[in-house]
C-alpha cells in the first residue's frame, strides 16, 4: 500500500449543521416549484383529464347498459314477430282447409266450418253456423266477423254478406242457379 495517501486529520471538516440547513433550504425551494404557473396548470390539467376519464367511463357504461336493453327489446320483438308469423301461418292453413270444405256445401242447413281469426288463430266469435245464418246476419254482427277476418266492413249489407260468403269459401247463389245457398 505504498501509493495511498492517509487522510489528513488536520484539514477542513464538513459542517453538518450547515449541510443540513442547505438541504432544508433546497427542499423548501423545490417545494415552491408547485407555485409556478406551469406546475399549477399541469396539476389542474391532470385533474381535469382524470375527471374527463371518469366521466367517459361512466358514459361508456351507460351506453353499454342502454345497448344491452335495446338488444333485449329487439330479441323480444323478434320472438314476438316469430310467434305472430307462426300464428298467422297456422290460421291461414286452417282457414284454407276450411274454405275448401265450405266450398262443397250445397244445402243451406249444412254447418259451415268457422274460420279462425288470423292474429290469434282462435275461433271467431259469432261466426255464422250455416249458410242460412249467414244470409240472416246483419249490422254489427256481420261487421264484427268481417273485421275479425281483416276484411273491409264498408258497403251495403248485401255487399258484406257476399264478401263474407266469398271469404268463407261458400258458393254464390248465382253459381247454383239460385237453388242452393240463400242470400
Amino acid at each position: 500500500m505504498a501509493g495511498v495517501n492517509p487522510p489528513q486529520l488536520g484539514g477542513p471538516q464538513p459542517n453538518l449543521g450547515l449541510l443540513a440547513h442547505g438541504l432544508q433550504e433546497g427542499a423548501t425551494e423545490l417545494a415552491n416549484f408547485a407555485n409556478l404557473p406551469v406546475f399549477a396548470q399541469g396539476d389542474a390539467i391532470m385533474q381535469l383529464m382524470q375527471q374527463n376519464h371518469r366521466e367517459t367511463q361512466r358514459q361508456m357504461q351507460q351506453m353499454q347498459t342502454q345497448m344491452q336493453q335495446m338488444e333485449q327489446r329487439i330479441v323480444q320483438q323478434i320472438q314476438q314477430l316469430r310467434t305472430d308469423i307462426t300464428t298467422l301461418r297456422q290460421a291461414s292453413v286452417y282457414n284454407s282447409a276450411a274454405r275448401l270444405e265450405n266450398s262443397n256445401i250445397r244445402k243451406t242447413d249444412t254447418a259451415i266450418i268457422a274460420l279462425h281469426e288470423p292474429t290469434t288463430n282462435a275461433n271467431i266469435a259469432g261466426f255464422p253456423a250455416t249458410p242460412v245464418h249467414l244470409a240472416n246476419r246483419t249490422g254489427p254482427a256481420l261487421d264484427r266477423v268481417l273485421a275479425a277476418l281483416g276484411q273491409p266492413t264498408n258497403g251495403t249489407t248485401a255487399d258484406k254478406k257476399q264478401r263474407l260468403r266469398f271469404y268463407t269459401g261458400l258458393r254464390n247463389t248465382s253459381d247454383e242457379g239460385g237453388s242452393g245457398i240463400l242470400e
